[in-house]
This record gives structure tokens, sequence and C-alpha cells, in this order.
């Protein structure tokens, strides 16, 4: 099983933690099920059934393997892209599979599926009353899905030129990108497909304004902080962080000069933290645009998730022909623990 190989490093001693099925089943003997901690998202194999959800606890010390199939002895469905939660539900977006798994996010039973107009879905987010949904299929279909919260009725969709990838809410906005990079198969390269990030108005449902970022990078990464929407965009020699203000289109950017290929972004009090196409994770101090850039550390091998969650650093080297093997690290960039998880482990998520 995924979980049954922790190995926790704790300043200078190591403690490995080998548990059967039975014993994992056991911590969990008693004990009403409540998935409070972390999720580990698995996306699986491509073509095949196989997603998962994984569980760690807060303190690191308890986990517990592919909770949505032995919650509802099913399988979860193919390419499980990500997790977004809305009281207390979580909405799995199962990408290939074109649907979305709603289950209650503490004990994962599933309280419904929807799957109308979906084609490729990629993530999502969320306002009061709706729901909203990017789908990608890197072909023809480059939309935005709006979905009815109460009753998980579709709406309409919104179509966009290029591309729709993240999607976030930001001040009671709805920010989607809609621009990154595509892979070229006539030329076995990546091509920058544009450079926008589109600002839809949940009172209309429409497009309010398309931000033209002025770099000539690619966006690799879109997040919300505090009410705005930070865009990454990576260059061949530098990358920026824009910080967006959704209600009018204005933009700050913090240029992350000499480092370039820079892939994910997350935010964690009052710190920007990134990881490049190097494999090395950093963080800079938001206050102040000029402020240092430290380096933390280099993982042990490509990156495919990465988050900051209470304190600690997750990532993953991902695999998509057996376990996965994840670490986490303090903010200082010690390693603090590695374990196994599922098929193609994509994302950390604080439940």
């Amino acid at each position: 099983m995924k979980f049954n190989r922790f190995l926790t490093a704790v300043f200078a001693s190591a403690l490995l933690v080998v548990a059967s099925c039975n014993d994992d089943d056991e911590i969990y003997n008693n004990q009403e099920t409540s998935y409070s901690g972390i999720l580990v998202v698995n996306e699986g194999s491509f073509t095949k059934p196989d997603a998962s959800v994984d569980f760690l606890s807060s303190d690191l010390s308890e986990g517990k393997s592919d909770i949505y199939t032995k919650a509802n002895n099913e399988n979860l469905g193919d390419v499980l892209q990500t997790i977004g939660f809305k009281g207390t539900n979580a909405y799995l977006v199962v990408n290939n599979s074109n649907k979305i798994v709603i289950a209650n996010r503490f004990n994962f039973s599933k309280n419904t599926t929807v799957t109308s107009n979906l084609v490729g879905p990629r993530y999502i987010a969320f306002t009061e009353s709706q729901y909203y949904v990017t789908n990608y299929d890197f072909a023809n279909v480059k939309k935005l899905n709006i979905y009815n919260n109460a009753d998980n009725t579709f709406i309409k969709s919104i179509n966009f030129d290029r591309y729709a990838e993240k999607v976030v809410e930001a001040g009671g906005n709805i920010v989607v990108q809609t621009d990154g990079t595509l892979y070229n198969f006539a030329t076995n390269s990546m091509d920058i497909t544009g450079h926008t990030i589109t600002i839809v108005k949940p009172s209309t449902n429409a497009i309010d304004k398309t931000v033209i970022l002025p770099d000539s990078g690619a966006i690799s990464d879109l997040i919300s902080y505090e009410g705005y929407a930070y865009a990454l965009s990576s260059g061949n020699t530098d990358s920026y962080i824009y910080k967006i203000n959704a209600a009018d289109g204005t933009f700050t950017v913090t240029t992350l000069t000499g480092i370039p290929n820079v892939q994910k972004l997350r935010i964690e009090s009052g710190n920007f933290y990134f990881l490049d196409g190097a494999n090395k994770v950093y963080s800079k101090n938001m206050s102040s645009a000029t402020s240092a850039v430290t380096t933390l550390f280099t993982t042990p091998a490509y990156s495919y998730s990465f988050n900051v969650i209470d304190g600690k650093i997750f990532v993953s080297n991902s695999s998509f022909s057996g376990e996965s093997t994840s670490y986490v690290y303090s903010l200082s960039g010690n390693q603090i623990k590695s374990f196994k998880s599922g098929i193609g482990t994509n994302g950390f998520y604080k439940n």
C-alpha cells in the first residue's frame, strides 16, 4: 500500500515506520473517520481508471491510501486533475473521465457526479452561488463552464481563443489563465500561445477585462491570495510575478532576475515560494520587489507537484507506472519526511 513506508527525518534522527494494510486500518479503529489534514492527489496513468486520493495527518504521523475507493467501493476515474473545496464538499475534477465527483471532504463519501458539458475539465473556482470549471482538450475546446452551486445545473460556457487552464476567485471576480504553452508536434517544441489573463464578472457571467502581460515569457501558474490574483510568467532569462487587481485589471510586477523557467508559485505568511525548472525551491518576501531571493533546497528529482501548507513545503517525484515518492521540507529547506504516494502525484491540499 502507498503509505506503509514513511521515512521521517526530524533534526538529525530518522524514524522508519512500516505498517501493513491491517495496521493502516487499525489507525482508525473505534474512531469516526475524518480526513482533516493533508490530501494527496494522484492523477493516475492516462486512459486507466486508477486516479486516487491519499490522506496524511497534519502532524505527518499517520497516512491512509486511496480513501475515495475505500469510502465508495468504486474507482474514482481517469486522471484526477485537481480538487476544489466549497463548504463541506470536495469537488474532484477528473479530466479524462470528463466528470466532477462531489464528495464529503471529511469522509469522502460521494454525493453526486457532474458530467454536463464537460470536455477535458482542468481546474475549478467558486463564488458564493456558482462554480467555474476550465475545459481544455489541447485541440478545439477552450472554455469556462459555469454551474449553479445549489443544484449543480449547467448555466453557460464562455469560449476563449487559445487556452483555458488555471482559474481562481480574487476579490469577488473570476480570473482565468487564457494563455500558456502548448506542445507543437510538428516542431517537437513548446510554443507560447499568447500572454493573457481574462477576468469574468460573476454578476453577468461575461468577460469583463482581458489583461495582457508585458513580458515575453509563458504563463505557468495562477493563484489567489488575500483578494488578488498572482500570475507567474516564466522566461528563458528571468521570471515574473504579477499581482493583479481583478476589479480593474491593473497590476504590479516582481521580477525574479536571473531565475528562468519558474514553474510553480505559492504564498505563505507574506512570502513567495517558487520552484524552477532545475528543481530548485526559493523564497522571497512579498513586501518589497527588491527583497533578496533565498535558495532553500533542490528537490531529489523532477517535482511534478508543489505546495506550501502550514509552514511545510510539499513536493513529489511522480511515477506514472507505479508509486510516486513525496517529500516534506521545512521552510528553511530541511527535509522532514518522505513517503510513498499514488500513481502520478500532482497535488497536496489542506483539508
